[in-house]
């Protein structure tokens, strides 16, 4: 599985939430983040709500040789995001919901037709917290058959230091799905400027939690090192400005490298 900075389960969004008054370099907003590829740029735009929180994210690519464009974005009640949404062909939607117990997320229900039936699923992920800090997602696959997924985290610090990963079918004992560990820098984590909304666009992807700048992920199963996602980042000052990454693969041995340059609108 591909990670990439342009994708929605992994680091996508930084520098925006702050308000026009804030300090700088905070006054800078991320407007455009572009990925440089082999055959074409994959750009995704990103716009701002009236106070300069996030709002939406329109991307528009190549599938096929065909360009392709949509929006994804969030709703807030009282500064929590409550919804996701997005549009397509002119048709907005909402893709999930979320319940908030005592200032934290605890459950997601997901709205739509995920198995393709044409029926609306009955999908939520529960959330489960000790010590103030996620300890436990339990989650749905859409088939009816209950919780499939289980994800436990530990923690260093404020950052998640691993995800082990448990599945299990209808009438059975959970088994292990593997494990990922992260490494970090000492760096403010950019993905924290945008609060908790590209965790809640995917909740498995954990890092997103921490409070540091994920360098690498390291992915096992039975204890087999089956994938390792490297992240290098390149600063002007105090903007991030190009993210390097790396994908490697032991078996069979394959890796990719993909960059992504960002580009700013100062308020």
């Amino acid at each position: 599985m591909r990670k990439t900075l342009l994708g929605l389960t992994a680091i996508s969004l930084f520098f925006g939430a702050c308000k026009k008054d804030d300090a700088s370099p905070e006054t800078y907003y991320l407007s455009k983040m572009i990925e440089i590829g082999e055959d074409s740029n994959d750009t995704t735009f990103i716009s701002y709500n009236g106070d300069n929180t996030f709002k939406e994210l329109s991307y528009a690519y190549t599938s096929n040789g065909e360009p392709v464009s949509y929006s994804e974005g969030a709703v807030y009640e009282g500064g929590k995001i409550v919804s996701l949404y997005e549009k397509r062909n002119g048709t907005t939607t909402t893709t999930r919901s979320f319940v908030y117990t005592a200032g934290v997320v605890t459950r997601v229900i997901y709205h739509g037709d995920i198995n393709g039936d044409g029926l609306e699923d009955n999908r939520y992920d529960s959330l489960v917290y000790a010590s103030g800090k996620l300890s436990e997602i339990y989650s749905m696959d859409g088939s009816n058959a209950g919780y499939v997924y289980k994800y436990l985290l530990t923690w260093e610090g404020n950052n998640v230091k691993t995800r082990s990963t448990f599945y299990k079918f209808s009438g059975t004992e959970y088994t292990s799905d593997g494990v990922s560990k992260y490494t970090y820098d000492n760096k403010p984590g950019f993905q924290k400027l945008f609060g908790s909304y590209q965790w809640l666009n995917d909740l498995s992807s954990v890092e997103n939690l921490s409070a540091n700048n994920i360098t690498k992920e390291e992915s096992y199963r039975d204890d087999v090192l089956r994938a390792t996602y490297s992240n290098v980042y390149t600063y002007e000052g105090n903007l991030l400005k190009m993210v390097d990454s790396e994908n490697t693969y032991p078996d069979p041995a394959y890796n990719e490298t993909y960059k992504v340059k960002l580009e700013y609108i100062k308020k």
